[in-house]
């Protein structure tokens, strides 16, 4: 039989994406001012302006087209396979090799080593998580996998979740430190579930147990009273939970035990980390402690039934926390600023930076999802928390839900307002605070006016001076939105592995000199410098005539995820800044490449190579390649299109024989009608339907991923029409198979069929 060397259906997207955008903001602090609110470090000032941008048209690029399905043939039966639910970060890579002395497939990639530990806890982990979770252990050294893989495997439920999640959304900075205490994020994770125990207007709800495995997590229900007077319950979207409840890092504190007693250093805040018993975490430290005569918070909250009534009496647990915290703290600040909540409530003072992360410290430890907000150029910073939608709160003023008070109540004038995950990302939230809000759309190019992605711009004002204000980060096209505040004068620069504009480091280029309410602006910044791509030289596909091994390629980029710099954290005194994943509802994309060795050799040292089947830039695709005799063959997947922004890739590499798995079959090779299973996936057993057009011989049977047969479910006669059998996810001696890829194969007078089944235990 004679085969084509490769083939695929796919319409190419965009040639490459590229770069890291910076815009900063100014931050306004009067001269006679003797404090400054916030206690974040500022962002970096600027050397000057040269120049005004002018907006000019952004350009619309058009959207590459999702790739086709694997073609494929019933005689081929999987043997191995790579499952794909992979963030593959800039430069790296991942496919399968053949080696032609084993006969066999195996992993190529440039991603870290993944130990046995590691795995392990990957696979104990919700589904949801593993991706993450693989790849910031595969960033770290063997020694640090084993600690933080040892936390996960070693925990049991109801905090396996909570644990993973912390470990997999944590920066390899911060994990790989002397600071890092694995015990802390298990008193973090059971803290949450002992303040569950004593809180009637919450709980925390399970959806699954790592025991069962899967795609397993949990959430919180709240009791309040609405606008209609009337007492409903809600719940936290998932994600609102993982990241506003759970994450034992609030904004840019080092999550450490902390001692309450030593004074915190303005440069490190580092200096007061203790372990215990002197060592305290804030979640249970400021739910459990009282000192002297102030309020211990777990009291204040104990009898109340509601976590926030819109109308009616103020008996609600948001109203009770803004009590404690206005009766534990006053507002004034010496020259001590502490980010450690621990050392801020031994120290009972501080101004709106301390309050801000008291407040959302106090609201996490009595499970209520809260957040911080921040504006640079006014030097203020609140809270939200989080009820069927983000509320603005200021306990030091007894401010909820007037968000519109500091432009028409303290007249400042906003230029950007963020809201501080717990892993550095900043996202604008400047229209909940601006009645008159300015858009900005930034579109970014290398010198041949391809778009750069992961472009780090920076937003500045001038107030006192060019200021930075916001920063953000473009996505594959290279482009950028960010509201902004009426009535300010508007500067810009960035950085990029590309290059830097404007040209002179440090310098800003102004944009707009007054903005305008309901206006949107448009600009161009293009680095004068050409983004590096990999040199790849298609080639025709080598001549295979014999039927006997392929490698089959199914994939989708579903997400690009910006993998931007975190402006501030205290973790860089250990000279690494960290970065942070944000995953974007848009494809994004990547390129695949057909190699032998050699060229697979020259692309791993100089990113360049000959290839053929060669997509490039693409959103998905699908192919078969057959693999000629002679020499080793690489098929990769390859995020070189990229400057800066990982791509999540889902699907699966597959390593396939001609005809394995039929050498005992009895019956002649026929076509039955469709054959389906249900449920798939499957736990406990599924459900298989085949139809014959005529009654007759059938054999159905359950092989394993290595073209194994596992059991025969059926080898006799069988009627005509629709038939059912079931699986169990036994084997031929009804013992238990591993959980897995399974594949069912009928065979009747007439042809065949094959389905892939998992089984998840």
């Amino acid at each position: 039989m004679s085969r084509s060397g490769f083939f695929y259906s796919i319409a190419p997207g965009l040639w490459r994406a590229g770069l890291v955008l910076i815009i900063l903001v100014c931050m306004s602090v009067p001269a006679q001012a003797e404090f400054r609110g916030q206690t974040t470090r500022e962002f970096e000032s600027g050397a000057g302006a040269e120049g005004m941008l002018l907006p000019s048209p952004s350009p619309l690029l058009p959207e590459p087209a999702w790739g086709a399905q694997l073609p494929g043939r019933d005689e081929w039966i999987p043997v191995d396979s790579l499952q794909l639910d992979t963030i593959l970060e800039a430069g790296k890579f991942i496919g399968l090799n053949w080696s032609e002395a084993e006969q066999n497939a195996g992993t190529a990639t440039n991603l870290g080593t993944l130990s046995a530990a590691a795995s392990q806890a990957v696979q104990k982990a919700p589904i949801w998580i593993r991706s993450s979770l693989a790849n910031v252990f595969q960033q770290l050294e063997l020694p640090d996998q084993l600690t933080w893989a040892t936390v996960i495997n070693n925990a049991a439920d109801p905090v396996v979740d909570e644990i993973a999640f912390t470990v997999a959304t944590s920066s390899p900075a911060w994990l790989s430190s002397i600071y890092a205490n694995p015990q802390l994020l298990v008193e973090n994770a059971q803290q949450l579930y002992l303040a569950d125990t004593q809180l009637n207007y919450v709980q925390i709800n399970d959806y699954g147990t790592a025991a069962a495995g899967g795609d397993y997590y949990s959430t919180t229900s709240y009791w309040k009273v609405n606008a209609d007077s009337q007492t409903v319950q809600v719940t936290v979207p998932r994600e609102i939970y993982y990241w506003y409840i759970v994450h034992p890092k609030l904004t840019d504190e080092i999550p450490a035990y902390i001692d309450p007693a030593v004074v915190e250093s303005n440069t490190t805040h580092a200096n007061n980390i203790a372990d215990p018993p002197l060592g305290q975490f804030w979640r249970s430290f400021l739910f459990n402690v009282q000192e002297g005569d102030y309020p211990c918070l777990a009291d204040t909250l104990a009898q109340l039934s509601t976590v926030w009534n819109r109308v009616g009496p103020a008996n609600d647990a948001i109203r009770a926390i803004q009590w404690w915290v206005n009766h534990t703290m006053s507002f004034t600040s010496g020259s001590e600023r502490p980010h450690q909540p621990v050392r801020i409530y031994r120290k009972h003072i501080g101004r709106c930076g301390e309050y801000a992360d008291y407040t959302e410290a106090a609201a996490r430890a009595a499970l209520i999802p809260c957040t911080q907000i921040t504006s640079m150029s006014t030097d203020h910073v609140w809270n939200e928390f989080w009820e069927e939608g983000w509320v603005q709160w200021e306990p030091v003023n007894g401010y909820i839900n007037v968000p519109l008070v500091y432009e028409n109540g303290w007249g400042k004038v906003f230029g950007s307002v963020f809201e501080t995950r717990s892993d550095g990302c900043l996202t604008s939230v400047t229209d909940r605070y601006s009645e008159g809000v300015s858009t900005l759309n930034f579109t970014v190019t290398d010198s041949l006016g391809w778009p750069v992605d992961g472009a780090r711009v920076i937003l500045a004002i001038n107030e006192s001076g060019i200021r930075a204000d916001m920063v953000d980060f473009t996505d594959n096209q290279g482009h950028l939105t960010l509201p902004v505040g009426e009535n300010r004068h508007y500067y810009v620069r960035l950085t990029s592995p590309v290059g830097i504009y404007p040209a002179n480091p440090g310098t800003y280029v102004s944009i707009i000199d007054n903005s305008t309410a309901g206006e949107t602006y448009n600009f161009t910044l293009e680095i004068p410098a050409a983004f590096a791509a990999p040199q790849i030289m298609t080639v025709p596909a080598p001549p295979d005539n014999v039927s006997d091994w392929q490698i089959g390629v199914n994939f989708t980029v579903p997400h690009q995820i910006i993998h931007g710099v975190v402006a501030w954290d205290d973790i860089d005194v250990t000279g690494i800044i960290p970065k942070y994943y944000k995953e974007l509802e848009q494809p994004g994309s990547l390129n695949l490449l057909m190699t032998d060795a050699d060229n697979y050799m020259f692309y791993e040292v100089a990113q360049t190579c000959e290839a053929f089947g060669v997509l490039q830039n693409v959103q998905g695709g699908g192919g078969l390649f057959n693999i000629p005799a002679g020499q080793d063959w690489y098929v990769f997947l390859d995020n070189g299109c990229h400057a800066a922004n990982a791509q999540r890739v889902t699907g699966a590499l597959l390593f396939l024989h001609y005809g394995v798995g039929n050498q005992d079959e009895t019956v002649p090779a026929a076509q039955p009608g469709a054959l389906s299973n249900h449920p798939n996936p499957f736990t406990g057993s599924t459900s298989i339907r085949f139809d014959l057009k005529n009654g007759g011989a059938a054999k159905v049977s359950i092989y394993n991923i290595k073209g194994q047969k596992v059991k025969d479910l059926l080898d006799g006669p069988a009627k005509a029409g629709l038939n059912t059998l079931a699986w169990d996810g036994t084997d031929s001696s009804n013992r238990p198979v591993s959980a897995g890829i399974y594949f069912c194969r009928a065979l009747a007078e007439g042809g065949s069929h094959s389905r892939k089944l998992l089984l998840l235990r």
